[in-house]
């Protein structure tokens, strides 16, 4: 799978929980949503230099733009998250293993490393591209 293809992939289901997404399509919209926080979070920073502190108010919008890109890659990485854990046959649910304090991050990092479950299981067939 392809960058563009992962990236499409990932909006064309940015609301379903169903289905399998393969190490690619993860990793490609992992890179894709640094990439985009970045140049969402330049603007806010170049402004919040130029500004004095008594015309913070100018930072709001830039604010309130960062937060609403921010979320919503939030809530499709949800969604990616888990149907990576459906593509080794695992369930949704270890979406929530990642808010274990101090281990959950580096556990998470470890399961979407781990390659697909070959062939059909219960969440769909495997991706096995062109």
């Amino acid at each position: 799978m392809t960058f563009s293809e992962a990236i499409q992939s990932v909006f064309s289901k940015a609301t379903k929980l169903e289905g399998r997404a393969p190490r690619s399509e993860y990793w490609y919209w992992i890179l894709f949503t640094v990439i985009v926080q970045l140049f969402a979070l330049i603007p806010l920073v170049i402004v919040a230099m130029l500004l004095r502190q008594a015309d913070a108010w100018a930072l709001l919008p830039f604010i309130i733009a960062a937060a609403a890109i921010w979320f919503f890659l939030w809530l499709t990485h949800i969604t990616v998250t888990v149907r990576r854990y459906h593509d080794q046959g695992m369930s949704g649910w270890m979406f929530f293993i990642g808010f274990i304090p101090a281990v959950g991050g580096l556990l998470e990092i470890i399961f979407m490393l781990q390659p697909s479950q070959p062939g059909s299981n219960k969440f769909g067939v495997q991706y096995l591209g062109k």
